[in-house]
Parts: structure tokens; C-alpha cells; sequence
């Protein structure tokens, strides 16, 4: 496994993937162009032989890296690669003195509890957030830089 910057070349795997993940709630082609295209976005992709198996997409700002998506492809799941990229993610801010941030659903007990294996805390929540009117967990990882 390799992880990656991703270019403009994987845009059409990446899309699929965020599709299959995401449905209705996925990114459209032209946002994921956007993204691969603003140097204020991470996209980072794993690879195996030059296919695409998962994506991150994070915007950095002045004191954080919030993810805004994530997803693997069905059957590359549970080998660890959201992990592998959420590490890396958290070794760069970490690095620049920044926190991590992100919101996952409520019911989405996978991706919360991985969340809190890596170390995220919840610090808020958005109730009705999602279209299926499920909550939003707003969680930070390496907030003590702000309590220095």
C-alpha cells in the first residue's frame, strides 16, 4: 500500500468511490475537481498497484484540518486504510501545530468508534443536521493547542 497526493488523473475512481459511499450525500464531480484543484484542500488517496482503494479530502486553515470525507472502496474495508490516512492527517497537524476536526453521524458506530480509537473527543453536536435528520458528532483531535 501506498498513500498518495491525489491528482487530476484519479478524479473519475474518486468520484465512484465517494458515489458508492455517500449516495446523494456524495460530493459532485465538479466539487472533488475543486477540491484536487485548491491548494488549501489535502486529498490524499491508498493505493495498491496504482488503483485507488480510499480517499481522505480535508480543508487546512490557519489552526486546523477538518476532514470532509473519507471513504474506502467495499472491498478494500477493514484493512486499516481510513486509518493509515486519518493518521497521516494527524501526523501533519500535529507536526504544524494544528488540530484535526471533523463530524460523522451519529449512527455511523464505525466510523465514530474508530474516531475515538485514534483520539477524537466529541466537543459539540448539530441535531438534525443530515437529510435523514440524523444528528452530527463534531469531534477535534489535539485541541490542547488551544488551552496553552
Amino acid at each position: 500500500m501506498q498513500i498518495k497526493k491525489i491528482d487530476e488523473s484519479f478524479l473519475n475512481e474518486l468520484y465512484k468511490i465517494s458515489q458508492m459511499e455517500f449516495c446523494e450525500e456524495s460530493y459532485s464531480f465538479k466539487q472533488l475537481e475543486e477540491c484536487l484543484n485548491n491548494k488549501d484542500y489535502i486529498c490524499l488517496g491508498t493505493f495498491f498497484n496504482n488503483e485507488m482503494a480510499s480517499y481522505v479530502i480535508a480543508l487546512e486553515t490557519v489552526d486546523d484540518v477538518n476532514i470532509l470525507s473519507i471513504a474506502t472502496k467495499k472491498e478494500y474495508k477493514n484493512q486499516g486504510l481510513a486509518t493509515s490516512l486519518i493518521k497521516n492527517l494527524m501526523n501533519y497537524a500535529t507536526s504544524n501545530n494544528k488540530s484535526v476536526s471533523l463530524e460523522v453521524k451519529s449512527k455511523n458506530a464505525v466510523a465514530y468508534n474508530l474516531y475515538l480509537k485514534l483520539g477524537f473527543k466529541v466537543v459539540s453536536k448539530r441535531l438534525n443536521y443530515y437529510k435523514d435528520k440524523d444528528t452530527a458528532l463534531i469531534m477535534f483531535y489535539n485541541l490542547q493547542q488551544y488551552y496553552q
